[in-house]
């Protein structure tokens, strides 16, 4: 049932203010089809006496709305009684199909109530089962942990008791080894002199000195073996013999054949035939750039090498002279400051030519070029080290030869009449972090085509005869050998007297020495026992602590098991329960239905006049008793909200009187806009303080009523929407129809009864809502 919309009482105090100033209104009709009415109101147009015939006004338009109501409701009444003389009597007929259908609905009624039960009923039962695997789930989860918890715990434990008695074990036996010692040094305390003891200490002790005498001595000369090659590709070949070196005595001063095997030799790869295993190696580091004398030594080296490769396939040894290796120490120093990096000298045109006027200068024609890299490896550059890497390369040229060469490098050393070697530092950006140096070996012929003199500038290499003369130095004196077997039999006789004294001292204390070993030995047992024991003793805990967490495991298990189905039981009860009592219900209604229709269409009949008068009498009184109680109610929110207005309208006429600087007027303008037109377009107003007040609808237009207050300049506005009154609805239950007028309508006391309502109960109603305290807020 709809309830009217009440006339606040704050509506009514600008329609009334409206009223009492209409001496002083001028209309005018907008461009926009509105009326609009422009009142002024002096600073004391709020004063008592206006205030007064506000309320005088305010209770006129009250008045004239509850007597319009009234005569709606008159009018209403009497349409509504009209139609019950002309509403003919029910048939049987009718009360039959009436009794029909109250039955029908009051069984779907029934049904509708049994399904929703058995839903309801069946998500509950389902919520509950889930919930109760959710719980059986997460609870054997929990004994899980709690299980694996409790087992950690158990070895934990174990662990630890086992580690203490071992540790205690141990502590035992050496205080028991220690009381031995005690014991047998005091039983043979002043029975052993200890001057025995002393000259063993002392023959030992020189015996470890001359020992180390003569291993320092022969250290070096152990060592002086010469290394041979071997080949090991990707560490698949297991090297025999000694290739490794470890000092230069190791050094070979002849090129030997490393077998590589055929499918191997064209990889460009070269490989460490010979290792470096340098110890304590005191060669001069290099840094940077090789001296003049560093380059001399390592082409000796190198020359040597080759030479005795050349003699081996029985040529004559290769012309090194002052000439080429000066030639090959320019064509280094050019390479450098070229920074041709790891590439041949003919790769760049300028240091070539420049290459070949040097060589020239020198009584030499350049013929070729064999390079050879130094791989860095991070570690310091020493002499030693380079001769190991050109033994290495020189190697690879001559045996291994890859990189498509087709034995080119090998033909060089065959077909030169010259050689020079030097050492090239790499300051290529490019390649040096990988090759830090590049050995440069360059062959030459003589300027005129003819044959290389050696008469005067050659020099003879000098490496063979200094390592080979390196490898017979060094080696223990015979003086020295001889004071360590000396040493020996010092040793022995010490030992020997030690031994003897120690005998005799020990058969004069037999029984004592007996003891004391018997009591050790007890020691150690009874250690041993109590370890034992307190293994096992850990054992057995660890053992019953894994058996309780089994077992609670297995409990909580078989608990939560049963809780599960507890749960699972008690829905399935409740379920039974609230269907048998759904169902019971369910049966009972129809029961009941069906009874009521039997009744019902047995008591079917015609309606009698007297029946039939009855009726409409109980259905008039009905109407009348709600409209009356609809009168009623107006009548006192009628009284309520002329109290309201009262007050409102002292406190309206305080905030006038708060007014006084300046000429302060109040200019009300009311919109009334005509229904179902657009809203006027706003006026901006410079510096204006605007308060909208949206009021409670009571037709289905609005009305924008800005209330303008003025104080002198800028200009302050309120602005209340106001809505147009369209009619005052009343509500009231539906009585019932009269019999035979089922799909007619008559008036029932839900429909609307219109009052019509003058342009002050317009003007009240569209100030809706508007409250004194907004109004002075924004009044400043």
């Amino acid at each position: 049932m709809k309830s009217s919309k009440a006339i606040s009482t704050t509506a009514l105090v600008l329609g009334g203010l409206m009223v009492t100033t209409s001496n002083q209104m001028t209309a005018h009709a907008d461009t926009e089809g509105q009326a609009t009415t422009n009142q002024v109101v002096s600073s004391q147009s709020a004063s008592t006496p206006q205030a007064s015939q506000a309320v005088t006004s305010y209770t006129a338009s009250q008045a004239t709305v509850a007597s319009q109501a009234a005569s709606q409701s008159a009018t209403a009444t009497q349409s509504y009684a009209t139609q019950l003389e002309n509403d003919p009597a029910k048939t049987a007929e009718q009360e039959q199909q009436a009794a029909k259908d109250k039955q029908t609905a009051s069984n779907a009624k029934a049904d509708q109530t049994l399904n929703d039960a058995k839903s309801t009923a069946s998500n509950v039962q389902s919520q509950a089962v889930q919930q109760a695997h959710s719980d059986k789930v997460t609870a054997d989860k929990q004994a899980t942990a709690t299980k694996n918890e409790a087992e950690s715990n158990a070895q934990t434990a174990k662990n630890t008791a086992d580690a203490n008695a071992l540790s205690s074990k141990q502590a035992a036996d050496k205080q028991a080894a220690n009381d031995k010692d005690s014991a047998i040094k005091q039983a043979q305390s002043g029975k052993v002199d200890g001057k025995y003891a002393q000259a063993v200490k002392d023959a030992q002790n020189q015996l470890t000195a001359d020992t180390n005498t003569v291993n320092q001595a022969n250290q070096n000369k152990d060592t002086a073996y010469t290394a041979t090659p071997g080949y090991n590709k990707d560490g698949n070949t297991t090297l025999t013999g000694i290739h490794s070196i470890q000092s230069e005595k190791n050094l070979p001063t002849t090129l030997a054949d490393p077998h590589v095997p055929a499918s191997d030799v064209d990889d460009q790869v070269i490989y460490p035939y010979y290792q470096e295993a340098l110890k304590n190696d005191n060669s001069a580091v290099v840094k940077g750039k090789l001296t003049d004398s560093q380059q001399k030594e390592l082409a000796d080296y190198a020359i040597t090498l080759i030479n005795s490769w050349r003699k081996s396939q029985g040529l004559n040894h290769v012309i090194w002279s002052r000439q080429t290796q000066d030639a090959t120490i320019e064509a280094a120093h050019l390479r450098e400051k070229n920074k041709l990096g790891y590439n041949h000298s003919n790769m760049n045109t300028n240091n070539y030519i420049t290459m070949k006027t040097e060589i020239n200068k020198l009584g030499l024609n350049f013929d070729r070029e064999n390079l050879g890299p130094y791989e860095n490896d991070g570690q310091p550059v020493t002499m030693n080290k380079l001769k190991i890497r050109i033994l290495n390369a020189l190697t690879g040229m001559i045996y291994q030869d890859g990189g498509g060469a087709e034995w080119g490098h090998r033909q060089t050393f065959i077909d030169a009449e010259g050689l020079g070697f030097s050492v090239q530092y790499n300051e290529n950006t490019s390649t040096s972090d990988i090759i830090s140096y590049v050995f440069v070996i360059q062959a030459y012929k003589a300027i005129d085509g003819g044959k290389l003199s050696d008469e005067q500038s050659s020099m003879t290499p000098t490496s063979a005869q200094t390592i080979e003369a390196s490898r017979t130095s060094g080696g223990a004196t015979k003086a020295q050998l001889q004071a360590v077997e000396n040493d020996k039999v010092t040793l022995a006789n010490a030992q020997k007297a030690l031994t003897d004294v120690t005998n005799a001292a020990n058969q004069s204390i037999a029984t004592q020495l007996a003891n004391i070993n018997d009591t050790y030995e007890k020691a150690l047992r009874a250690n041993s026992a109590e370890y034992q024991t307190r293994l096992s003793t850990a054992d057995n805990v660890y053992k019953q602590a894994i058996t309780s967490a089994e077992q609670t495991y297995s409990n909580a298990l078989a608990k939560n098991t049963a809780n599960e189905t507890a749960k699972i039981q008690q829905a399935q009860s409740a379920y039974n329960t609230v269907i048998a009592k759904a169902t019971a219900t369910h049966d009972a209604a129809i029961k009941q239905a069906q009874q009521t229709y039997d009744a019902e269409y047995a008591a079917a009949h015609d309606e009698t006049p007297a029946e039939r008068t009855a009726r409409h009498a109980k259905m008039l009184a009905a109407f009348k008793a709600n409209e009356a109680t609809k009168l009623a109610n107006l009548k006192a929110q009628q009284a309520i909200d002329l109290k309201n207005f009262k007050a409102q309208q002292t406190a309206m006429s305080k905030a006038a009187d708060q007014v006084k600087a300046g000429t302060h007027s109040t200019t009300i303008k009311t919109n009334t806009k005509q229904p179902n037109t657009h809203t006027a377009k706003p006026t901006p107003q410079a510096a204006t303080d605007t308060v909208s007040i949206m009021s409670d609808t009571v037709g289905e237009q609005e009305t924008d009523a800005p209330v303008l207050l003025h104080q002198g300049t800028p200009e302050h506005t309120v602005s209340v929407l106001v809505p147009t009154v369209k009619s005052v609805q009343r509500h009231g239950e539906t009585p019932e129809q009269p019999a035979g007028q089922a799909k007619s309508t008559l008036p029932q006391t839900n429909e609307s009864s219109v009052a019509p309502i003058s342009l002050i109960g317009v003007a009240l109603l569209g100030l809706l809502g508007l409250s004194y305290r907004g109004l002075r807020r924004k009044v400043r």
